[in-house]
């Protein structure tokens, strides 16, 4: 399980520069301005919190038979390490640990200034608790079908939309994030988002801003922070960093 609003505007007059030349945080989609034509990319992301729960993950989209800036078959693998706080059997809060590898094949639409991908396959998913809990599920490692979508859009030159989702079968792990931004002066777009994570063990969402498709060198680097609310120690803060590099 990967692995959130307020609305902060950035002076559009002075960012005409920056908007044009920045590269786009997102996953999976294809960058529509000063484009590289990648046939594999990788996303890695780590958050941190308040309240005890950390998640890392990667993801690795590639096109088999042409780039990722041509609508086309893809392949997708994705790996998940995390651990948090959740409510034991006893009514303390105990220890969990995650782990997931999952492997899937889809098709992406590109369009002028949009891409939208989807993915179904299999993955394999691991949870585990400190404490036995006699209302949790008994097994703790499932192969389950994945699902993931997939969407990036540009409205407009100086604004941008990404929108992403994945759902298993194997404890009904569910994962999403939404980001909307206008360009921001310090370059990529800055603006608010908000995540839903959870499974049959732990649940939590997030609202927070986001500054994301800041270029350093050949890496795409995205950050953001706010607050987040579990079901087990409830309301806390959080903050996220997003990587993303292609060839």
């Amino acid at each position: 399980m990967h692995r959130c609003f307020t609305y902060f505007a950035a002076a559009s007059a002075v960012c005409v520069g920056p908007a044009a030349r920045s590269a786009d945080w997102y996953t999976g989609a294809v960058v529509p301005a000063e484009r590289d034509a990648w046939i594999v990319a990788v996303d890695a992301s780590t958050t941190l919190s308040s309240q005890g729960s950390q998640f890392a993950g990667a993801t690795v989209t590639a096109a088999p038979q042409d780039s990722l800036l041509v609508s086309g078959p893809r392949v997708r693998l994705d790996g998940l390490i995390g651990s948090y706080r959740a409510e034991g059997g006893n009514g303390r809060n105990a220890l969990g640990e995650q782990a997931e590898i999952a492997a899937m094949a889809g098709y992406a639409w590109v369009m002028p200034e949009a891409v939208l991908s989807g993915f179904v396959g299999l993955n394999v998913r691991r949870n585990e608790l400190s404490q036995f809990d006699g209302s949790l599920p008994t097994d703790s490692v499932r192969v389950g079908l994945k699902t993931a979508l997939d969407y990036y859009a540009r409205p407009t030159a100086f604004t941008m939309l990404h929108a992403t989702g994945t759902y298993s079968t194997a404890f009904g792990a569910y994962y999403g994030r939404v980001r909307a931004g206008v360009a921001s002066v310090a370059g990529g777009f800055l603006g608010p988002e908000f995540a839903v994570l959870g499974d049959a063990y732990y649940r939590q969402w997030r609202a927070g801003i986001h500054l994301s498709g800041m270029q350093l060198g050949a890496v795409q680097l995205g950050l953001s922070a706010g607050y987040l609310h579990d079901h087990a120690r409830k309301g806390g803060a959080y903050t996220t960093l997003d990587l993303r590099t292609g060839f």
